[in-house]
């Protein structure tokens, strides 16, 4: 009912994939609204009018879900190069075999191909990368999918919205909305009944489900006040078996095979036969299920707590009879935790774990780590290690940091204990590494010293080698001075030596690359060799360093402000991690390729970049540094309220001076004081940035905080500083603003020029005005009429400053008049002006729309 227009563009979306032209549909709305009755009603027209191949498969309710659950129901249905792909990734192959695959078996097939998920909501991560994978591949496939998910029950920070967010620029995708059913609807839908229509559609609000279930349970009865009562109205007249029956299959959580449920309660067919009458229950061979996931719940609601936890015992008894298969290792661990039983989560959730690891699942498998984590105390030794080192890399994985350094802890003072000092190294290399990654600075610090301390004490080996080299890493990235006052070579050497000794060359090639950053950062050379030395890496595939190789230079070009260089190379970056399966460092590189985006003026794209990172859920803390950066000093230059809340959330993320990290923070913090004219807390600002920067800051970091505490009028620090930032502090306006613009930073430039006369304030403010920088264009008026001018320094109309190009209500006039065409001599009779006049306002909205002639400046805001 009410679904024509719904079915009628799925039917069309088939119809394509039948013809070759395959694609995505996201079908989706509230529980209950009808995704499951419009996909019945596709799958039917797709067999009589296509003779299609229908595949549907569902996604639980488990508090870690199953992995590749809705792949694993519709597996029969796939060729046997599926399933032998599927077979092969349980047994380690890699994952992206099984999804190259699924597609080949769609493409392969001469039928169409409708394949449904339903209730990706509940989906675990592989499966949406399953579907983040097919989305991209489907547009040459003879085959449909359709994706069901409540819209309701997803926040900003749940995976599927990362997911729904990555698929959004992509072509071939459907998107359908269930809407609830209209008043006229639910009144022939209750036509024949003893209710009020109109009571009725304002109770449910239109929900079907909701309106089928009161009108179900009322009988003539009067209506119930909600729809859990309309549910319980059909459980009180369920038979001792159903009621059985139907609390057994609400503790189970999902369709149950006929044999489970015979096994779980007495009578069991009587009992199905009452819920089927009832019409809780459908049944279609070889399973039994609730007809909505909303009847489950409400029944579940009714059954005591003690009950509960007996059901659950029960289920896991008869799971439990026999040898687990590993597809059910998530239902085992679910159940266990619902009945209670420490000694079966001790036993299977490592084991869900690896199964879900093996899967690509991460987020699942640490969901099951922390179950396993709370039992291991039951396990013995050597199963203690083995779990807490797969909890380790699970929660690292999954971006779970804070729990990944606690596993790492927990596995130091185990080998301590035991007296494997080798081991305990290892580990306190890997906890650095984690708390690093999690912003704890001096933490990481401390652990990486403490691993070449204790593996010093051993023979050499490659364990010494890796955490000498951390070391060197490590030294870079806090911006540690050695004894020559320069970064990274405080163990450079000793590393390199037993590099070389023991062969291992990737080692080398890692120190090497540190090396050769500390020396960029004083001479502004070596940018070549930070890239060939990543080749290298890639072309040897040393999987450990790519990520940090790529990282490094692309990020550091967005740190030390040279945007030119910086955007290329952060695409690149991106596409060489994607292309690896590593798309999990990605979001980092996008919040650095925001702040490359601010610098070079693209303040549309910088603001677009840092929101969508911002709203990722999947970063650590240091990922959302430069974008929550941008987004508050993005605020301040416009004047608008609310920076203060974005750069204050920064702050929060790292609770120690970090000036490589943080220096984008101070500067952004710094410059929305000074732009309030507040000089006092911008100095401020500036001196808490410059902590502990010594000898060894990199001068494009310190440089600009340097820059602040002179603008608020005070001295900087003696501290490293580049050239446009040494000209400024020298006085130097005119050189300085020259340097600025060579690296491409024009409104650094504009900012320097405000030290000069009054031309080069005048030149300042029409690039604050192009750039729609209001806060920085009053201080640039208030400047000039320091200068004694008083041409330009009035604030712009209301009008004027609601346009976001700073368009005046004239300017405006004459756009309109650009976009119709007009010549400026008819513009100029059309508006009873002079043509000079005229002529000045085309070359005004020019400039400030910042495009290159008339025919643009009409496309722009046309």
């Amino acid at each position: 009912m009410e679904r024509a227009d719904e079915l009628a563009t799925l039917t069309a979306a088939l119809r394509g994939a039948a013809r070759g032209q395959g694609g995505l549909v996201l079908l989706f709305g509230e529980a209950g609204v009808g995704k499951t009755s419009l996909i019945r009603a596709l799958g039917a027209a797709a067999g009589a009018e296509h003779g299609a191949r229908v595949l549907v498969g569902w996604c639980e309710p488990l508090s870690s879900p199953r992995p590749l659950a809705p792949l694993l129901d519709v597996l029969p249905g796939l060729g046997r190069r599926v399933g032998q792909a599927f077979a092969g990734v349980r047994d380690g192959a890699p994952a992206g075999e099984l999804l190259d695959s699924v597609v080949h078996e769609l493409a392969a097939l001469q039928r169409v191909t409708l394949l449904v998920f339903e209730d990706v909501h509940w989906a675990d991560e592989a499966t949406l990368d399953l579907v983040r994978f097919l989305a991209r591949r489907l547009a040459n496939v003879p085959a449909l999918l359709v994706v069901t998910y409540r819209d309701d029950e997803i926040g900003r920070t749940h995976p599927l919205s990362v997911l729904l967010g990555d698929l959004a620029p992509l072509p071939g995708i459907t998107r359908v909305l269930l809407s609830r059913l209209s008043a006229p609807a639910v009144a022939r839908l209750a036509a024949g009944h003893d209710v009020d229509a109109a009571r009725l559609h304002e109770l449910t609000g239109g929900n079907p489900f909701f309106v089928v279930e009161v009108l179900a349970a009322t009988r003539g009865d009067g209506l119930p006040a909600t729809v859990l009562a309309a549910i319980r109205g059909r459980l009180a007249r369920l038979s001792p078996a159903g009621s059985a029956l139907v609390e057994a299959l609400a503790a189970l959580g999902r369709p149950a095979p006929t044999a489970l449920v015979g096994a779980l309660v007495p009578d069991a067919e009587a009992g199905l036969r009452s819920g089927l009458e009832q019409g809780l229950l459908t049944a279609s061979t070889p399973a039994v299920a609730f007809r909505h996931e909303l009847a489950r719940m409400a029944v579940l609601d009714t059954v005591p707590a003690f009950r509960r936890v007996e059901l659950h015992s029960r289920v896991l008894g008869l799971l439990l009879r026999g040898e687990v298969a590993e597809d059910e290792l998530a239902f085992v661990v679910e159940h266990a935790e619902q009945a209670g039983d420490a000694a079966a989560v001790a036993i299977y959730a490592p084991l869900a774990g690896r199964r879900a690891t093996a899967l690509g699942a991460h987020r699942e498998a640490a969901t099951h780590y922390a179950s396993a984590l709370r039992c291991v105390d039951r396990l013995a030794e050597p199963e203690q290690l083995d779990v807490l080192e797969r909890a380790h890399r699970a929660f690292h994985l999954s971006h779970e940091l804070a729990a990944a350094a606690e596993c790492a802890r927990r596995l130091v003072a185990l080998r301590v204990a035991r007296g494997d000092r080798l081991a305990a190294g290892e580990t306190l290399h890997a906890l650095a590494h984690t708390l690093w990654a999690g912003g704890r600075t001096s933490g990481a610090r401390r652990a990486s010293d403490e691993a070449v301390r204790l593996l010093e004490q051993l023979p050499p080996g490659a364990e010494l080698a890796r955490a000498y080299a951390h070391a060197v890493e490590l030294s870079f990235l806090t911006q540690e001075p050695s004894p020559d006052g320069a970064p990274t070579s405080g163990y450079s050497a000793a590393a390199l030596v037993l590099a070389r000794r023991l062969g291992l060359p990737d080692v080398e090639a890692w120190v090497r690359f540190f090396e050769a950053v500390g020396r960029l950062r004083r001479t502004e050379r070596g940018w070549e060799t930070l890239l060939a030395i990543r080749d290298t890496a890639v072309a040897n595939g040393w999987l450990e360093h790519i990520p940090r190789l790529t990282l490094v230079p692309a990020g550091l070009a967005a740190l030390r402000h040279d945007p030119v260089r910086a955007v290329p190379m952060l695409d690149e970056a991106m596409r060489l991690l994607a292309d690896r399966d590593m798309s999990g460092f990605v979001l980092f590189l996008r919040g650095c390729r925001s702040h490359a985006l601010l610098q070079a003026g693209n303040w549309a794209g910088a603001a677009a970049e840092a929101t969508a990172v911002r709203l990722d859920p999947r970063g650590t803390p240091p990922t959302y540094l430069a974008p929550l950066a941008v987004l508050g000093v993005l605020c301040a230059r416009r004047g608008e309220q609310g920076a203060w809340p974005v750069l204050d959330e920064a702050m929060e993320l790292i609770e120690e001076p970090d000036l490589l990290r943080l220096c984008v923070v101070h500067e952004a913090r710094a410059e929305a004081a000074w732009l309030a004219g507040d000089h006092g807390r911008a100095a401020e600002e500036a001196r808490r940035g410059l902590l502990g920067a010594g000898p060894a800051a990199d001068p494009w970091q310190a440089g600009p905080l340097a820059c602040w505490l002179h603008r608020a009028g005070e001295a900087p620090p003696p501290v490293p500083v580049a050239e446009p930032c040494a000209r400024e502090l020298a006085g130097d306006w005119a050189g300085a603003a020259d340097a600025y613009e060579a690296r491409g930073l024009p409104y650094e430039a504009a900012l320097a020029r405000l030290g000069g006369d009054a031309d080069a304030a005048r030149a300042a403010l029409a690039v604050f005005t192009r750039l729609g920088a209001g806060a920085a264009a009053t201080v640039a008026r208030a400047r000039l009429r320091d200068l004694g001018e008083r041409r330009h320094t009035r604030t712009p109309w209301e009008s004027t400053r609601r346009n976001p190009y700073g368009l005046t209500g004239r300017q405006l006039e004459v756009h309109a008049l650009l976009v119709e065409g007009l010549t400026n001599a008819q513009i100029a009779a059309r508006l009873v002006l002079s043509p000079n006049t005229v002529n000045h306002h085309v070359g005004a909205i020019l400039t400030k729309l910042d495009v290159p002639n008339r025919v643009e400046a009409a496309r722009k805001l046309g």
